[in-house]
């Protein structure tokens, strides 16, 4: 297995998608700032996307402790 298999096994994908949305949130205020509106709609959707797969990622790990 690669470094990176191995890398990915131990981070949960709830942890990726917070990271993942606070590194959009950061972009879409980058795109705004310079007035880049329609990548900032883009980005922004990709940020809510990430936070509603981690939301879900931690209600499915909820439920299989429970």
């Amino acid at each position: 297995m690669t470094d990176e298999g191995r890398e990915s096994s131990k981070t949960r994908p709830d942890e990726v998608a917070a990271y993942i949305a606070v590194l959009t949130a950061e972009m879409v205020r980058l795109a705004r700032s310079h007035k880049l509106s329609e990548l900032a709609y883009l980005l922004d959707l990709a940020r809510m996307e990430a936070m509603q797969q981690r939301s879900s990622s931690s209600e499915q790990g909820r439920q299989r402790i429970g």
